[in-house]
């Protein structure tokens, strides 16, 4: 059976890399011929390793450098380069003759090509975002017109997604969204990439720890406001926060405006994100969205508890209030600071807590969510 994977790139050390590259790894070893075709990765290079069978080829259209451009020549490049991509695509699915074509909700300003592709193999579109925050229209907010164009050009690439033959989603929230353009949606989590085998961990390292890009979705604004509040209750503890993004200048700032530069630490994103967590004694998830939440998985895996708001979409799903973490009032700093110093002064139930969670993620095991992409596969 051939898959061909259809994504922006495979450049990014997040979580959507390491999802995808997870995936397309099983299923290579189980003998599924893999195809990945990404359209912006240009020279950049894997962010993860990729079995030796699966074969990459590149469109070469860079959507992303639109930005640079004026309207006029904006308008024009757009053009130039949806023509590209169809073509190239075209061939190479042509080519291939995959059975599946899978892409993500990432590449919506192509579900109008995407679909067309329907005639030649079976497509499923993966959610990997809630539903209604990859609209163009959620970033523009400078000009009613221009966000009036961006809404009505929502709608239209909105509307392709009924011809697609299924979405698969992260979570039942996220399920109800896409069943309002396409009845066929399917849940299957994300597989969480490692579950440590040994024994879990006791030590205690004062340490909590928080993963992700620096975008607003993230609020990691809202997680050192927080930390802010309690800072003095809990002088030999400190932050780590692990990722990269344009907002990383901004929070440097606020971390200095509250005094925190020896509490508050910013760390490029690791290769080995597990090492980490296993030095670590919480987790922290302070975003104001999510298409998942893999962090909490990956923290969890590694025998340590986390501290969520219960944003839409994911949190909710993945933690049990009070029995393998804590879920902390959508939004509000001063209860995410409250459950953050109960963590923190509460180490017994923090270390029950931990277990507990290390345990809830089995049903996450690699094995376990291939096991539904297979099923789903050979329905169709």
């Amino acid at each position: 059976m051939k898959v061909l994977y259809l994504i922006k790139s495979f450049a990014a050390k997040a979580g959507t890399e390491r999802v995808m590259s997870d995936k397309m790894n099983w299923l290579a070893e189980k003998g599924y011929q893999i195809i990945l075709v990404t359209y912006e990765q240009g020279s950049h290079p894997f962010a993860y390793p990729l079995n030796e069978s699966i074969v990459h080829y590149d469109i070469k259209t860079p959507f992303y450098k639109l930005g640079y451009y004026c309207l006029v020549k904006k308008i024009v490049v757009y053009w130039l380069l949806k023509y590209l991509f169809r073509k190239r695509l075209l061939a190479i699915v042509n080519s291939v003759k995959p059975d599946f074509i899978v892409t993500t909700s990432y590449s919506i300003q192509l579900f109008d090509i995407i679909s067309a592709l329907r005639t030649c193999s079976k497509l499923i579109l993966e959610s990997h975002v809630a539903c209604q925050k990859i609209r163009k229209s959620e970033s523009i907010r400078s000009s009613l017109l221009i966000h009036y164009l961006a809404a009505c050009y929502d709608k239209l690439m909105y509307s392709y997604v009924g011809k697609f033959d299924c979405v698969v989603s992260l979570t039942k929230q996220d399920a109800e969204e896409w069943n309002h353009f396409i009845d066929n949606v399917y849940i299957i989590p994300n597989p969480v990439t490692y579950i440590c085998q040994s024994a879990t961990k006791k030590n205690v390292y004062n340490r909590i720890i928080c993963v992700g890009r620096f975008h607003e979705q993230k609020g990691f604004d809202l997680l050192i406001k927080a930390f802010s509040l309690i800072s003095a209750e809990c002088e030999e503890w400190h932050v780590v926060i692990f990722g990269e993004g344009g907002e990383e200048k901004v929070l440097k700032e606020l971390i200095s405006k509250y005094n925190l530069e020896d509490r508050i630490v910013i760390n490029s994103p690791s290769d080995n994100i597990f090492a980490e967590y296993m030095k670590s004694d919480f987790l922290v998830l302070s975003s104001r969205y999510e298409g998942f939440g893999l962090v909490l998985l990956e923290a969890m895996s590694c025998g340590i508890p986390c501290v969520s708001f219960n944003c839409p979409y994911g949190p909710s799903e993945i933690i049990k209030d009070k029995v393998n973490g804590l879920l902390v009032e959508n939004g509000s700093v001063r209860d995410l600071a409250n459950k953050m110093l109960w963590m923190i002064k509460n180490e017994r139930d923090r270390i029950e807590m931990g277990m507990a969670a290390q345990n809830s993620v089995k049903s996450y095991s690699k094995d376990v969510i291939m096991k539904k992409w297979v099923d789903l596969f050979d329905s169709m």
